[in-house]
């Protein structure tokens, strides 16, 4: 399956969900860089962890595994209440991979 989301709906008779899906992606994009540039701790921040849990779910249904297993690393931090920097890190790699699949 491509990366590209644009050839994931070509085809394919869920494509009404999944470019609902990709038009939200974009929206928690912006979200998502918005609190990487806060100065709030990303461990224990609530609405990051609803969020990457709904980006987890919603992109595995929707046959972005790599969205989905990134998102899913990055709630498993913040639950765990992992170091700051290995937070971000998750974070950002989240960022940059819904970034590719929006190119």
């Amino acid at each position: 399956m491509s990366r590209n989301g644009a050839s994931l709906i070509a085809n394919d008779r869920f494509a009404p969900l999944r470019q609902r899906f990709i038009a939200r992606c974009a929206d928690q994009l912006a979200e998502l860089r918005t609190i990487a540039h806060q100065a709030t701790p990303l461990p224990g921040n609530d609405s990051l962890i609803r969020l990457a849990h709904s980006l987890a779910g919603a992109a595995g249904t929707f046959g972005f595994a790599e969205i989905s297993a990134r998102a899913s690393a990055l709630e498993t931090l913040i639950v765990e209440q992992a170091d700051g920097g290995s937070a971000h890190a998750a974070l950002d790699a989240l960022i940059q991979e819904i970034e590719r699949t929006l190119s």
